[in-house]
């Protein structure tokens, strides 16, 4: 996704604008600029000819304390490129601009490949193309393109063809992990709270369930994620509030002098709530919050899982 003001100072700066983000030769540098939620983020495709200049690089980055004098919210050197993720708020636009002004003119000094020179085979391109690989711009030969997709492409088809796991084992471990994720969101319940930090911790539990019962890498595992943190929402609104009114039933009966329910009451008190036409509309009224609040905290994970198995997204530019 790019929005306005990035979109403008990209267009400014000589790049095009297609499928989400910014990209092109970035002052000499292959580029790609987009935004999310509360960021902003740069990525330069490029390789270093010295082994030892990423480190000198990321030193003399760090000495300059661009956190507070540019809003840089992350920073990573890898062997492929450079991503600088920004922190978005008003301002920010200019803060991004004077870091490029600065930082840009440091690639050269440490040896960084220029936007000409292709990230596959290391050769200057006279006549290539503008490709994306997982939402980065790159620019390649012709040839080379072609031999990364087909690389990528066997090395998809073996990994699925070595992946003997389940989806039934990964169901199995993934609601058992939100059962437990349910037990807190019932007690947080009865605390008198909803919080979207339960819904992180059911999604998180149901995820690290399928993932230790060995549940397959696919598609079906975003839709089992999604599927677990919604029973344990239910199952954690409706344990919460069997244990609330059998507390409640028990204080009373303590004020009145009489002898507490024993727990095996508690499938009664649950049978008569859902008899209560009133009481369901009350459960059914926190579920759909309890639902909201945890979608609003698994949102990012259950991303992630989809981007996890979903293999690597390849598309044309120009």
């Amino acid at each position: 996704m790019i929005g306005t003001g990035l979109k403008k100072y990209a267009q400014e700066n000589g790049l095009k604008v297609a499928k989400g983000v910014a990209y092109g030769n970035f002052r000499g540098y292959c580029a790609t600029m987009f935004e999310g939620a509360g960021y902003k983020q740069l990525v330069i495709s490029t390789k270093f000819t010295q082994a030892d200049d990423p480190n000198a690089l990321l030193a003399e980055l760090n000495a300059a304390n661009i956190q507070r004098t540019y809003r840089v919210q992350g920073l990573n050197i890898s062997p492929i490129g450079i991503s600088v993720i920004f922190t978005d708020t008003v301002g920010t636009m200019k803060k991004i601009a004077a870091f490029a002004a600065w930082f840009m003119p440091l690639l050269e000094k440490y040896s960084a490949t220029a936007w000409n020179i292709c990230d596959e085979c290391g050769e200057e391109i006279t006549d290539g193309k503008w490709v994306m690989i997982n939402g980065v711009a790159h620019y390649l030969h012709n040839d080379c393109f072609a031999k990364v997709s087909t690389q990528i492409t066997e090395e998809e088809q073996a990994q699925k063809a070595q992946d003997d796991d389940s989806y039934a084992a990964g169901a199995t471990g993934a609601f058992l992990g939100a059962l437990l994720g349910a037990v807190v969101w019932g007690f947080i319940l009865c605390m008198g709270y909803v919080a979207s930090i339960v819904g992180l911790l059911i999604g998180w539990l149901a995820n690290k369930g399928y993932n230790l019962l060995k549940g397959k890498q696919g598609k079906g595992k975003v839709v089992i994620l999604i599927l677990a943190v919604i029973v344990g929402v239910v199952l954690g609104t409706l344990g919460g509030y069997t244990v609330a009114m059998w507390n409640a039933t028990n204080e009373f009966l303590a004020e009145v002098s009489m002898d507490p329910l024993p727990a095996s009451y508690m499938f009664d008190i649950f049978i008569d709530m859902l008899a209560d036409a009133e009481m369901i509309g009350y459960i059914v009224k926190d579920t759909l919050l309890g639902l909201l609040f945890a979608g609003l905290g698994v949102f990012a994970l259950i991303k992630r899982a989809d981007r996890e198995v979903s293999g690597t997204k390849i598309a044309v530019l120009e």
